[in-house]
């Protein structure tokens, strides 16, 4: 080999050996803890926003490279007030060959994570008449730094605008990030324990770009599996719900569309456990744990009910205000009565149709005892299924039309409608119309929950006379009293009350009103 070749190749040996000896001792030097720590806690402050320390940052080499960071602490500036928006016990991450030179791991673990979410109240304190220094505008990076993260059994905390109220605490079993970056989406999956109800959350979705001056206002969303939620943990009702659906919103208020399957929903108010499905769509509040319903489409058995209104979380285990609103424009009451009303048969079945505002405030008692609804009611086609209440329903018809009680009854169906407010376990009437063929009866007054005691006040309308409906010798001695009984257009208006209970329900004629003509309800 000519001597030029041999001296060339000689230099180029020794120019590449100078390189990568010079390559090793620069990454040494980088790789310095002190160099290293502080270098790390200086950049994810600038990115994230947040004063960014950790405890001790090392470098080992044996069995392989890798970079450890302990006791890292992530706390919102100028806010000692509140406690650290994130703290890691330990994360660590294997180097490859060029990592410190990229800037750039493959995966990263993490230990004792925590998570703790300021209300957005708060958050937007923290600027309110600060001066902000308006720098020159920096385009975030979206390069990836980390290809994964992965960490188990970390908590989210969610506080509350109310400082004395205790804050929402997710349990994370498992979370993994990929492409984790400062200025960029990342997608994630996880499993974690709503608390509230309490069930389990399987999750596939994005989030991010983080979000530097305000962390609460971090964008997500995704889908999401609610597996076996234990509705006995909301006070009041009872059932195992399973749901599917989608989210998307910030951390601090989500919008959530989905399903809800329920084969044995049930309220303590003496019912029975029915199949219950839903399809909704809500705003979560993440700040007090509140929902907005915008819109629930519920099935029970064959009634569709439509439900809109706020479920309310107020301080305390357990203590939560529900108002609502619902509307039945074609449903079968005995579906609805079954949650109340736990018989082996209905004690009325036919059309229902209903407009009702319910309102659940917090507190010990039974939901019967608590629950209030006020608003309106239409039955039609509708039969009781008690033998002795339709039996005087049939007896009513006849008489009211003037029939002999020998000749043949047909079935007899009803239809009411009216006004309704039930609170303590006892639901008033108002202006309820009752009608048989034959006969209308006008009456106010309440039921008993209870007891099934009915106290019912008002007047019976019939087609026929008195006398006439009556019958037999006895009408030959009442027709001359016929014209004390009629009203208007109507043969008969006789002053009633209903008491009794409902399956022996005792209709009796007020004389003092017959005798003074009493004002018609």
């Amino acid at each position: 080999m000519p001597v030029t070749s041999r001296s060339l190749l000689c230099w180029t040996l020794f120019g590449t050996a100078i390189a990568l000896f010079a390559a090793v001792g620069v990454t040494l030097l980088l790789l310095r803890p002190g160099h290293l720590k502080a270098t790390a806690e200086r950049t994810l402050s600038e990115r994230l926003g947040l004063d960014v320390t950790m405890a001790d940052l090392s470098v080992s080499i044996w069995p392989r490279p890798r970079v450890t960071a302990t006791q890292m602490v992530f706390r919102v500036p100028s806010r000692p007030d509140l406690p650290p928006y994130a703290v890691i016990d330990r994360a660590w991450a294997d180097l490859g060959p060029f990592s410190v030179w990229r800037g750039h791991v493959k995966e990263l673990h993490a230990e004792g994570l925590r998570i703790t979410v300021p209300p957005r109240s708060s958050d937007a304190t923290a600027t309110e008449g600060t001066p902000v220094t308006q720098a020159e505008p920096r385009r975030a990076s979206t390069d990836v730094i980390v290809d994964k993260f992965e960490t188990r059994d970390a908590v989210l905390t969610l506080q509350r605008r109310d400082p004395d109220r205790e804050p929402l605490e997710f349990k994370i079993h498992s979370l993994r990030l990929n492409g984790v970056g400062f200025g960029r989406k990342m997608t994630f999956s996880t499993t974690l324990t709503n608390p509230v109800p309490e069930g389990l959350v399987n999750s596939e979705g994005w989030i991010g770009p983080w979000n530097r001056d305000r962390p609460t206002d971090v964008a997500l969303g995704g889908t999401y599996t609610f597996s076996l939620a234990n509705l006995g943990t909301i006070r009041g009702i009872g059932g195992t719900l399973t749901s599917t659906g989608s989210y998307e919103g910030q951390v601090t208020e989500i919008v959530v569309s989905g399903e809800t399957h329920t084969p044995d929903f049930s309220l303590d108010a003496g019912g029975k456990p029915l199949p219950l499905t839903a399809r909704f769509t809500a705003t979560i509040d993440g700040s007090n744990g509140s929902t907005a319903l915008e819109r629930v489409d519920a099935t029970l058995l064959q009634t569709a009910i439509t439900v809109r209104g706020r479920i309310d979380n107020l301080p305390g285990p357990g203590r939560r205000h529900i108002e609502l609103t619902a509307d039945v424009t074609d449903g079968r009451i005995e579906d609805l009565l079954a949650l109340a009303v736990a018989a082996p048969r209905p004690l009325l079945v036919g059309d229902v149709t209903l407009k009702s505002r319910i309102s659940l405030p917090p507190g010990k008692g039974s939901v019967r005892e608590r629950l209030v609804l006020d608003g309106t009611f239409g039955l039609d086609q509708s039969r009781f299924t008690g033998a002795a209440v339709q039996a005087k329903l049939t007896e009513l018809s006849q008489r009211s039309q003037g029939k002999d009680q020998d000749e043949r009854a047909a079935r007899v169906l009803t239809s009411l409608s009216g006004k309704f407010r039930m609170a303590s376990s006892v639901l008033h009437l108002r202006g309820v119309t009752f009608q048989v063929p034959g006969a209308v009866v006008n009456v106010d007054g309440a039921y008993d929950l209870v007891t099934s005691e009915l106290d019912f006040l008002g007047t019976l309308r019939m087609d026929a006379s008195v006398s006439k409906a009556v019958g037999g010798m006895k009408s030959i001695f009442l027709r001359p009293f016929d014209w004390m009984f009629r009203r208007g257009q109507a043969a008969s208006v006789i002053p009633i009350t209903i008491t009794g209970s409902v399956k022996q329900p005792d209709i009796g004629i007020s004389i003092r009103r017959v005798l003074t003509r009493g004002k018609r309800p």
